[in-house]
């Protein structure tokens, strides 16, 4: 009973550590950000930090991938709703965009690989490989209801998946980081279903 109670206590001591060290990271970076910051927020000696992380990249490491399963698990919501693949594919595009929006250190760290490039670069490829899986689920389903005609589902989702990303940028950060997303999205679905060609 008493080591449920350890292993307890130190999961949300390691999570606490988590919570804050993730507030700071995306308040000031990885490179300006030190152990001392951390320890000094979480109000213990950096000794303690060492009994959970070996060090700062470490720590950093365990943040990133705290918010990609915070991605992942607000995306895979998306996937099993019950609604129309159509209207599943935009809820995948806003709620990718806009919980995007809110992990900054995830987002840095794609953005300009501050640190551990090998381990980012093996979590952006693990990620993609997933992101692929996830919209080929979409797809797969929306052909069985006959709401899409897609002969490469591969192909299509690598497609999908590239212009999500190509958007990620400027809609989280850039010239169109004020604009509505479900706008956005709405336009953007509309030539990624319909294409830009026009009908006679």
């Amino acid at each position: 009973m008493s080591s449920d109670t350890g292993v307890n206590k130190k999961d949300a001591n390691r999570e606490n550590i988590l919570k804050i060290a993730q507030e700071i990271f995306s308040k000031y970076g990885y490179k300006k950000t030190t152990l001392d910051d951390i320890a000094n927020a979480v109000r213990k000696g950096k000794s303690s930090l060492y009994y959970y992380f070996s060090s700062k990249e470490d720590l950093f490491q365990a943040v990133i991938l705290k918010e990609v399963e915070i991605l992942k698990r607000e995306l895979e919501k998306v996937i099993l709703r019950n609604t129309d693949p159509v209207e599943k594919l935009r809820d995948y595009i806003l709620t990718k965009l806009n919980t995007y929006r809110g992990l900054a250190n995830f987002y840095h760290a794609l953005e300009n690989d501050v640190t551990a490039i090998e381990f980012i670069d093996n979590i952006k490829n693990k990620y993609n490989q997933e992101e692929i899986r996830m919209i080929k689920r979409i797809l797969i389903e929306g052909v069985r209801k006959n709401a899409f005609d897609v002969k490469d589902f591969t192909l299509v989702a690598i497609g999908i998946t590239t212009a999500i990303k190509g958007l990620e940028m400027p809609l989280s950060a850039g010239d169109y980081g004020t604009v509505n997303l479900e706008t956005g999205v709405d336009n953007i679905l509309k030539i990624l279903c319909y294409g830009i060609m026009k009908r006679n």
